[in-house]
């Protein structure tokens, strides 16, 4: 007798998720020894830092987080003194930088400012910490400058730009390098790089060599004391090029894959230098990355078969090993050890256990669909299986979009997708248009047409489903989180299409994300949808709360409090209408969560109580 889907019985539970969960945060090499982050839902999402010789080096409670961009990134660095370890970290209660010598108690080398100076993205230099800090006034107006960190003081190096990234020196210490931009622009739509002279410690002489408002330069690497390579968007996709210092460019080959990605967060190294001078890097289709070895001055490269098919960009390199994290079907996140001169992985030094038998994993694979205007559009699909259950034919399915909107989500295996389709449930990742790994026209296909493409490319995806015989019509669900709950709300108040929908931290009104976002995307809706004030028309027209007397389909929320980018009352205005309709629905809010859940009992709530709302509304008693 064959089992409703839904119902299958599953090994795989969502304490079984959580305590998968543990993420990688950074990798460096500090000599012989690598150091991870690690970040641990089971330890209230707090960052470890991980030694491969010496174990944690950093105990409880400290949290190397920072808040800089709301996002954070790589809050972390390892250095030597005098032949011993130390550590940097930015802790995240107070937002302080700390410096500890191994074995030590950590020490702050920053003052208390009540968290309104915050720090990120470090590299020592000549007894000093240089490093990003914003600092956000009582009146919320946010500033950044580039400083220099020792005991005691702080000295500003550059404050000539608004954002700033990848920040780094010279191997001769003669010249600094780094990214900056300005409001209107994100890091995607347009950055230049900048260098400077060093005098005394000091920034002199700053001039750009690359970038502008249309184009975007990621990562900037010292090839020698006179050039340097990094990523340039300016063929369409982003490739690896070549600057000198005074200003002769060439693009190292052309390649119609991207070597980079957005820049969410800050410290993502896309390209490493090897110490024979060649570029480690990541290419290929979204469904297939590589990582590749390339020559800069051929413009050949050669790609290191593995096992995975996606790579994250924390890398580090020492002597002849790089070190990477890395993910694929079958794998959710491992720090690997790839000896170059045999180009094959050797070690993993970190793996996120997957807790149950590989048979009960489904088979992620990439489709494309051609929507109603001719538009391709990609698409990850996971289908149902359980290899306990008999079943054929079409069931259920769950339509998530990505956050963002610029973002991707890859071919690799995500357990929180296989506590669904072990179950019955298929679930397909939307890569609509707007999202990266497909060049920029794909990319800029969102600019001004937020809330219509996205929306338009779920359908899509969803009617190709249906009449392929994957999905049942009248079982569509959808979820999405920040960005991609925008995109659930809007589908539902738009559409008839789909069953019930999960939002988490969705975006109901985009006057109010303008108004109240924080700096880093206070003017990303410039691009997406148009210039506020004077577009107003459509920040009404196409916001989910102006539509949500139309909302007829079940809805679930979920809502960090501390939460900075979408603040609580976007959801609990979708929860209101729900009330004021009498629509079945849910509102759960997490205290002490932001943008994104990171404690594990949070996220056990969370995904039991999206299931069991799915059962009851589709007819079905979930197994938990």
């Amino acid at each position: 007798m064959t089992q409703q889907p839904g119902t299958w019985p599953s090994p795989i539970t969502a304490a079984l998720l959580t305590g998968a969960s543990n993420r990688l945060w950074g990798v460096q090499t500090v000599g012989e020894d690598v150091l991870w982050g690690e970040l641990r839902p089971s330890e209230a999402g707090r960052v470890t830092i991980v030694s491969n010789k010496l174990g944690d080096l950093l105990p409880a409670p400290w949290d190397a987080s920072s808040s800089v961009h709301e996002y954070g990134g790589t809050a972390w660095l390892g250095y030597e003194v005098n032949g011993v370890l130390h550590l940097a970290f930015v802790n995240k209660s107070d937002q302080r930088l700390y410096s500890l010598k191994v074995g030590e108690a950590p020490t702050a080398l920053t003052p208390d400012t009540n968290r309104s100076h915050r720090y990120l993205e470090m590299i020592y230099v000549s007894g000093e910490i240089w490093s990003v800090r914003e600092i956000v006034a009582e009146d919320g107006k946010t500033t950044r400058d580039l400083v220099a960190i020792s005991k005691n003081e702080i000295r500003v190096l550059d404050s000539s730009s608004h954002f700033y990234a990848y920040l780094s020196v010279s191997p001769d210490k003669n010249h600094a390098s780094f990214i900056g931009w300005e409001h209107p622009q994100m890091p995607w739509d347009g950055t230049e790089l900048f260098v400077v002279d060093i005098e005394n410690g000091n920034f002199k002489n700053r001039r750009a060599l690359d970038g502008s408002t249309t184009c975007s330069i990621l990562d900037p690497i010292w090839a020698d004391n006179e050039k340097l390579y990094y990523i340039s968007d300016a063929s369409g996709w982003w490739n690896p090029w070549e600057v000198t210092l005074k200003g002769a460019r060439r693009q190292i080959l052309s390649d119609e894959s991207e070597w980079a990605g957005p820049l969410w967060i800050l410290g993502l190294r896309f390209l490493t230098l090897t110490e024979d001078g060649k570029i480690i890097g990541v290419h290929g289709a979204v469904d297939d990355r590589k990582l590749t070895i390339l020559d800069p001055i051929s413009g050949k490269y050669e790609d290191i078969e593995s096992e995975f098919n996606n790579f994250e960009p924390f890398s580090a390199v020492f002597g002849n090993h790089f070190y990477t994290e890395a993910a694929g079907p079958t794998s959710v996140s491992s720090l690997v050890e790839v000896d170059l001169k045999s180009k094959r992985i050797i070690k993993k030094l970190f793996e996120t256990k997957v807790p149950v038998d590989a048979k009960y994993l489904t088979k992620p694979y990439q489709i494309e669909v051609t929507g109603k205007d001719g538009r391709k559009v990609f698409a990850i699909m996971h289908p149902a299986h359980n290899p306990d259950v008999e079943y054929s034919g079409p069931t259920p399915l769950i339509v998530t979009v990505h956050g963002g909107p610029t973002a991707h989500v890859s071919a690799t295996l995500n357990l929180k997708y296989n506590y669904f389709t072990s179950r019955g449930i298929g679930v397909v990742d939307v890569n609509y248009g707007g999202s990266t790994g497909y060049g920029r026209e794909y990319r800029r296909a969102l600019n001004g047409q937020w809330g219509i493409v996205d929306r338009k490319d779920c359908i899509s995806v969803v009617e190709h489903l249906i009449e392929t015989g994957v999905a049942l019509k009248d079982q569509i669900l959808v979820r999405g989180g920040s960005a991609g709950g925008y995109t659930v709300l809007n589908v539902l108040v738009n559409s008839d299409v789909f069953a019930a929908g999960a939002s988490y931290y969705g975006v109901a009104s985009l006057e109010g994300l303008a108004l109240e976002t924080h700096d880093f995307e206070s003017r990303y809706l410039d691009s997406l949808i148009g210039p506020y004030p004077e577009r107003k028309d459509l920040y009404v027209e196409r916001a989910p709360i102006t539509n949500a007397e139309n909302l007829t389909s079940p809805l679930i929320l979920f809502q960090g409090l501390e939460d900075k980018i979408v603040p609580p009352e976007q959801s609990r205005a979708f929860r209101d209408v729900c009330v004021r309709k009498g629509i079945k629905h849910e509102y759960h809010e997490y205290p002490g969560e932001g943008h994104g859940f990171r404690k594990a009992e949070n996220q056990i709530h969370c995904i039991e109580h999206e299931l069991n709302f799915y059962g009851e509304v589709i007819g079905f008693i979930p197994k938990l």
